[in-house]
């Protein structure tokens, strides 16, 4: 077996024990994330006018990347405003899935 001195057994002891806890708090965080998604689902009571909505605004919602909701505000300099909800698939990142998941958050005015 190994020799080894008090001081090192205490050593051991600790490290174990600190990556114990890590492990614990880890999966803590992990079941956290599920439970909270599950008890406050994400719940948007109004949808967004896509033509106003500021940087900010986009990047707050949750389907919408930081660097997809740049390239939305940059579509919609460019092209003035979004004359339907259709022209969001001529963003680069915005397939079908992505479009139909958007347009259940924004309308066109």
């Amino acid at each position: 077996m190994l020799n080894l001195t008090p001081e090192e057994r205490k050593v051991i002891l600790f490290v174990l024990g600190l990556a114990f806890c890590g492990l614990i708090l880890s999966n803590l965080i992990k079941v956290n994330r599920h439970i909270e998604k599950i008890i406050i689902p994400q719940i948007q009571l109004a949808k967004i006018n896509i033509n106003r909505v500021t940087l900010d605004e986009l990047s707050g919602i949750r389907c919408v990347p930081p660097k997809l909701a740049q390239r939305i505000i940059e579509f919609r300099n460019l092209h003035h405003e979004f004359s339907s909800l259709d022209e969001l698939k001529n963003i680069k990142g915005i397939g079908n899935q992505r479009y139909e998941k958007l347009k259940e958050v924004f309308f066109v005015e």
